[in-house]
């Protein structure tokens, strides 16, 4: 059996960055010759070349022993093995729309923005917590617990009128696709994240990414399609900025 080594791994996610040899030292701002050293390796990566990768959300741990995914996961990403069994079922939630909070809720939680979520085609999701705004949910519109849930920023206009670009919406965590069907919800696809309506199509067999703006086409997926969909969580809660 062949074991990849240190510059396999190297060479490994240079490809899977779509970068040539000068883009990736450039990125990760070491010489060309270095890379080449790291790739063959004659040389151990230097500690300021593994910082620059973990800053790209690398993860270290792979690049020098091969354990765990290439990438760190983002929070709203379920375990490998839950999503290789889970896949191609389908998602249940309830839509809650939320315009103002009165003064009569005594107790709330804080949740941090993570990232945004596109409405639109599945785009990456960055891990963006630390540069974002928070938000205060009573605790009576979370009754499955604070931890289950997540808060994203909308990006895009497919889900408008109902959920409009800059939108916030609070996720309830599962990967329980049985309930899902006709639900508005956050999936992921091939790495990227969008909120889409889940419909599932069972002549076809195909999972059906619906927008709620007539402007924009649904995303109809199958098995032979793509090989990493799975489901992030339903839509608990909608707020509009004011």
């Amino acid at each position: 059996m062949n074991i990849m080594t240190i510059g396999d791994r190297i060479q490994t996610l240079m490809k899977s960055m779509n970068l040539k040899q000068w883009e990736f030292a450039e990125k990760f701002s070491v010489s060309k010759n270095s890379v080449i050293r790291y790739k063959t390796n004659e040389r151990l990566p230097d500690p300021d070349f593994l910082l620059k990768m973990a800053d790209e959300k690398v993860n270290i741990n792979w690049v020098l022993k091969g354990e765990g995914p290439m990438m760190i996961p983002g929070p709203w990403e379920q375990d490998t093995a839950i999503r290789r069994n889970q896949r191609y079922q389908i998602v249940g939630g309830r839509q809650l729309l939320i315009d103002e909070f009165g003064d009569t809720y005594i107790r709330s939680a804080v949740f941090p923005i993570l990232a945004e979520i596109s409405a639109g085609p599945p785009m990456e999701a960055v891990d963006d917590r630390d540069s974002r705004k928070q938000i205060e949910i009573p605790d009576s519109y979370i009754p499955r617990g604070a931890s289950n849930y997540m808060a994203f920023l909308v990006n895009g206009d497919s889900m408008a009128p109902q959920i409009k670009n800059a939108d916030i919406v609070l996720i309830y965590k599962t990967i329980d696709w049985d309930t899902a069907n006709g639900k508005i919800c956050a999936v992921q696809v091939d790495g990227g994240i969008t909120l889409k309506q889940v419909k599932l199509d069972h002549k076809r067999a195909a999972l059906v990414l619906d927008p709620l703006n007539s402007d924009f086409n649904s995303l109809i997926l199958d098995g032979d399609q793509t090989s990493d969909v799975f489901l992030i969580g339903t839509l608990a809660v909608h707020l509009q900025l004011c």
